[in-house]
Order: structure tokens, then C-alpha cells, then sequence
């Protein structure tokens, strides 16, 4: 009788390992400098992560309140009758169009993280906590950062963090090209967003586009890098190296 039980459990155990049930779901971390590097550079990856059933992970690094962008807000809004608003009233709307970004991308609210890093001034080292935290916080991580050969400061010192670990301690990652560099710096692949993620991922560059006041809502993304949104529609694309 007891032949018989171990036997049994061991059938049990094939037929749910040729399944792939039990097996520990892979977690894939991105890490946006500032708020529309999520979908404009990662967005495709996000979502293709999405659709193998990854769980996705999203972390903003900075609020952004140093963006060329708060002077163009400001006076828009005079030209609109309305109050100009303060640094701080910038970025928590910045804020808000991240969150309405990545949760059209699909990513739960539990699973977006926000860190008040210095705009323009971004340390790997500080970088590289955040991601030693998440690492040791999921199973089966792979980190998602900009590339350290962005010619943004911010942007490359996310990869240059990220790059450290992979050699210290053999974490896995990934390197994304910012969208105006696509055709600049030399990428080993690429990610499409998937069909059925299409209106999806226009959502989330809709969310840097919402002129409204009254809600907060001042259309930050577009205002700052208008052409940068109108590439990443039309080549709906993340391009990588490692």
C-alpha cells in the first residue's frame, strides 16, 4: 500500500510539472526615471512581459519637478485663466499621468512603486538599493532599466545601477533604449506590443495628453516631449540589450 501511495504522488508530481503548475511565476521590475519613460521606452515591454503572465513590477524613480516642462504648464495656463502652479503641484500631477499610464499598461496598483530621488541628480547607488529591495521582495526577478548608454544622466545612471549588480551579484537584466535613440545606439532585440494590447497601450500614452485643470491634469507628458509620444505610436516598439 504505501508502493502504492509513493507511486501515485509521484505521477501527481509529473503531471503538475508537465503542466507547469507550481512552477514560480518570473517577475519582471521596470525602473521609469521619470514619469512616460514607463511607456514611451518600456511600454512594449511591459506589455509583452504582460502577455507571457509575468508578474509586472513598475517603479518610478523621481517625481520630475526639474522638467523643462513646468514653465510651458504655467504659461498655459495663464493664457487659460487659470493660477500658475507650484513645483510640487507639478509633480504630483506628473504623478498622476504615471499611474494612469501604468495602470492602463495593466499593471496592478500594488505593484507600482514611487521614490522621491533627486530629478537631475539620480545616484546609482541609491538606485541600486531600490533594486536589491524588489529583488529580495519577489521570486524569479528580472530587472528592466534604461540603458547606461542613454545620453540622459538620469536614464544612464538607472543602467549603470543595474549594470553594477548584474556583475556583483549575478542579478538578471535587461538595458532599453530611450525612444529618440532608437536609430542612434545598437540594440540586440526588441519587443512589439502585442495585437490585443494595441488600445491598451495608446490608453497609456493618452494619459500624458489630458488637459484638465480642475482635476490636476495638465497634459505634462505631451507638453514636454510631444514628438517622442508621436514615435513611440507609431513604432509601438521597446528595443533592448544586456
Amino acid at each position: 500500500m504505501r508502493n502504492y501511495v509513493i507511486i501515485l504522488s509521484f505521477l501527481f508530481f509529473i503531471i503538475l510539472s508537465s503542466c507547469g503548475i507550481g512552477e514560480k511565476q518570473q517577475t519582471s521590475i521596470f525602473y521609469a526615471p521619470h514619469a512616460d519613460d514607463e511607456v514611451l521606452s518600456l511600454g512594449a515591454s511591459i506589455l509583452h512581459h504582460r502577455n507571457i503572465g509575468d508578474k509586472v513590477v513598475v517603479v518610478l524613480l523621481s517625481e520630475g519637478k526639474e522638467s523643462n516642462a513646468f514653465d510651458a504648464v504655467n504659461q498655459k495656463l495663464t493664457q487659460s485663466g487659470y493660477a500658475k502652479i507650484t513645483k510640487d503641484e507639478f509633480a504630483s500631477s506628473r504623478i498622476k499621468e504615471f499611474k494612469r499610464s501604468v495602470e492602463a499598461l495593466g499593471v496592478k496598483k500594488d505593484d507600482i512603486y514611487l521614490y522621491e530621488l533627486p530629478d537631475g541628480n539620480i545616484d546609482e547607488k541609491d538606485v541600486k538599493k531600490i533594486m536589491i529591495d524588489l529583488n529580495d521582495k519577489y521570486q524569479n526577478v528580472t530587472h528592466h532599466a534604461m540603458s547606461y548608454l542613454d545620453p540622459h544622466r538620469d536614464h544612464a545612471k538607472s543602467g549603470v545601477a543595474l549594470k553594477e549588480l548584474i556583475e556583483e551579484d549575478g542579478v538578471k537584466g535587461t538595458f532599453y533604449l530611450p525612444i529618440q535613440e532608437h536609430e542612434t545606439i545598437m540594440s540586440k532585440g526588441e519587443y512589439n506590443v502585442p495585437k490585443k494590447y494595441s488600445d491598451d497601450f495608446n490608453k497609456s500614452l493618452s494619459a500624458y495628453n489630458i488637459w484638465n485643470p480642475k482635476k490636476e491634469l495638465y497634459g505634462i507628458g505631451y507638453i514636454s516631449v510631444q514628438p517622442y509620444f508621436e514615435k513611440a505610436k507609431e513604432s509601438m516598439k521597446s528595443k533592448w540589450h544586456d
